[in-house]
């Protein structure tokens, strides 16, 4: 009888080889364990996969219309979450398919690389903005080493969490020591942690630094003088809405990085990861978070050059335009030749 004989049929798994289970859709056997330790619930994949869709067809149309490439990171990220949920929603049917097991497993782990990448923009746009304003103290490095050091970071740890995901997934196909491939993508996830807290006390050292700006109608400096004019969308309110934004988001991915190390440092039999209400709420819950908040207060919208004052306009000002609290100098008077 050929295999897809089989699989046509409601042959009862522990009737069929390892190889036969893990293609095509085999209903679940109380004989056979499933990769996952339980049946992956359809009303969460079904959830979850909606909520990321609706949220990534939000970050897509907010991207294009500001033309923020950057921040396509997001978007990004709520794809691969989207097709995460998908195939763990496929799966409650086929739960013993390795495809859906591996594309899973290896998609939600990598994903919120991607929205770390958009927070490391935004904190890049944020010193620079200050710098442009002559507040070059705020963060120790410059902004452009934030993009280098931390997102190479992440991009070794999307190499090693892949490679061991492609090791341990092969190693389950075959009945096979997954020990390895686990171990390696642990490593990978810490990587990612132990990056993302270090770029979350810069975030804060700067943050910090900058309080000044948090003020309503924060004054605009330039060369030392004060101006009465607001710095568009970047002080007081918005600024605040910014940065709490992106530090909740930065908060739920520690949070969700956290958990996942901790998960597979206990293998996969595991109490966590054999217990899909932690994945749930630790996971898909926390990147569902991560991801909405930078919908509803969208960096494009608040980083915006547009609204800011050119410095030219800052240089045309004259000095009896500047706050009083900057007085003009006596020697700054133009003295008319006899």
């Amino acid at each position: 009888m050929s295999l897809l004989n089989l699989l046509t049929r409601d042959v009862p798994a522990h009737e069929l080889s390892q190889k036969q289970q893990s293609v095509g859709c085999v209903a679940y056997d109380p004989l056979v364990d499933p990769g996952y330790g339980y049946i992956p619930t359809l009303a969460a994949g079904i959830v979850f996969s909606i909520i990321f869709g609706l949220t990534m067809f939000a970050h897509i149309t907010q991207t294009v219309i500001k033309r923020k490439w950057w921040y396509s990171t997001f978007a990004i990220a709520a794809v691969g979450e989207c097709v995460g949920w998908a195939a763990r929603a496929a799966a409650h049917k086929c739960v013993y398919n390795q495809s859906l097991f591996s594309l899973q497993i290896s998609i939600l782990i990598l994903s919120p690389c991607f929205t770390s990448a958009g927070i490391y923009y935004i904190l890049s746009q944020l010193i620079e903005h200050w710098r442009q304003q002559g507040h070059t103290r705020y963060s120790p490095i410059g902004p452009k080493l934030y993009l280098y050091i931390f997102i190479s970071f992440d991009l070794l740890s999307i190499i090693i969490q892949g490679v061991g995901g492609g090791m341990a997934s092969a190693a389950s196909s075959n009945n096979k020591n997954t020990a390895p491939g686990t171990h390696l993508m642990m490593a990978g996830i810490i990587i990612q942690l132990v990056s993302m807290c270090i770029f979350c006390l810069l975030w804060i050292w700067t943050v910090f630094r900058a309080r000044s700006h948090f003020r309503p109608n924060s004054p605009l400096t330039y060369n030392g003088t004060t101006s009465p004019v607001s710095s568009g969308k970047l002080s007081g309110t918005r600024l605040i809405l910014l940065v709490a934004a992106t530090s909740f988001s930065a908060f739920c991915i520690v949070v969700r990085n956290f958990y996942r190390a901790v998960e597979l440092s206990q293998g996969w039999t595991g109490y966590l990861i054999t217990h899909e209400i932690y994945f749930c709420l630790l996971d898909g819950m926390l990147m569902v978070f991560s991801l909405v908040v930078l919908n509803l207060v969208h960096p494009a919208w608040y980083l915006d050059p547009s609204r800011q004052i050119p410095s030219r306009d800052l240089e045309a000002k004259r000095p009896s335009d500047f706050s009083t609290t900057s007085e003009m100098r006596p020697t700054d008077v133009a003295v008319p030749k006899s």
